[in-house]
């Protein structure tokens, strides 16, 4: 008996390695979203505690040149938190784009590994019927010689 053979196995195989490949596109993408939300996290957490030490230093009483540092530190994060939520977007963007990418990827492999399974089905329904054909081959020239010795040993 013959064994299965599938043309299209390099392709099957390079489809394989693309889903892979997205894959790893798919946790880098997420990482890089992970440490973005790590750094805004930061972000906020300087800029609530300057907003903190500011409000304390208004109640106790400060000079204006010390204020005005920490005035110009909650804008300079202030401004650090709105490109870090600009940087957070693009990487969301990107998960995204790689998410769908990944789901291409695995479509396409899932597309080929039918057709492969399709053609090993049929594959396997031909040899059945070869081997069934054969059977009945031999079962009728059995049944051919069998009669053909009876008639001979009447005759």
């Amino acid at each position: 008996m013959t064994q299965f053979n599938f043309r299209f196995q390099k392709i099957l195989d390079l489809k394989g390695n693309e889903k892979g490949f997205a894959q790893i596109q798919m946790a880098d993408a997420i990482k890089q979203q992970e440490a973005g939300y790590e750094r805004n996290a930061i972000i906020y957490q300087k800029l609530a505690e300057a907003e903190h030490m500011k409000k304390e230093k208004q109640e106790d009483g400060v000079n204006i040149s010390e204020l005005r540092m920490l005035v110009n530190y909650i804008h300079q994060l202030q401004e650090q938190l709105l490109s870090s939520n600009r940087e957070l977007e693009r990487l969301q963007n990107n998960v995204s784009r790689s998410q769908n990418h990944l789901q291409e990827k695995a479509q396409e492999e899932k597309t080929w590994d039918n057709l492969k399974q399709h053609k090993a089905d049929q594959f396997h329904e031909q040899n059945k019927i070869i081997e069934q054909n054969f059977f009945d081959e031999m079962a009728s020239t059995r049944f051919y010689r069998t009669s053909q010795s009876n008639i001979a040993e009447r005759g």
